[in-house]
């Protein structure tokens, strides 16, 4: 017997896969630029994910590699670091079943706090509250 994650957290697709996000989400995090990922899909063709990423470590490196950005929001927008992520999470993933890898991204300009409802006092992402807060975006990330 292997358990990967709690019951309540499984991600079921329309095709019927069941996906642990707490592993996916575990593997993404791995990279030095990311701080938070949330995997999203349940009853979707498809994953996607909601990523913070690390702040001081992106903004190292886009003044290293003479990124223009003043802001979070602009520079979670640049196509220079939207392709970084890209290659980030197809490198991550690659031991993954085609159906748990992670089709589309949004990279959000800010953090993930328990003031804003988003995480529980242990550091844990509330992914209903998530879903919820955040349900324009992740419905953008599925028309595109």
């Amino acid at each position: 017997m292997r358990i990967t994650d709690r019951i309540k957290d499984l991600i079921i697709t329309t095709g019927g896969k069941k996906v642990a996000p707490q592993h996916i989400e575990s593997l993404l995090k791995a990279d030095p630029f990311t701080e938070h990922v949330v995997a999203l899909g349940d009853k979707r063709k498809f994953l996607t994910a909601l990523i913070v990423p690390q702040f001081a470590a992106l903004e190292d490196y886009a003044r290293a590699h003479a990124i223009p950005f003043s802001s979070r929001s602009e520079l979670v927008h640049r196509p220079e670091l939207l392709e970084l992520y890209r290659a980030s999470i197809d490198r991550l993933s690659g031991d993954l079943a085609p159906y748990e890898r992670i089709k589309g991204f949004t990279l959000l300009d800010h953090e993930l706090t328990q003031e804003g409802d988003e995480l529980t006092p242990t550091q844990k992402i509330k992914r209903k509250a998530i879903a919820a807060k955040y349900a324009g975006v992740i419905e953008q990330m599925y028309r595109e």
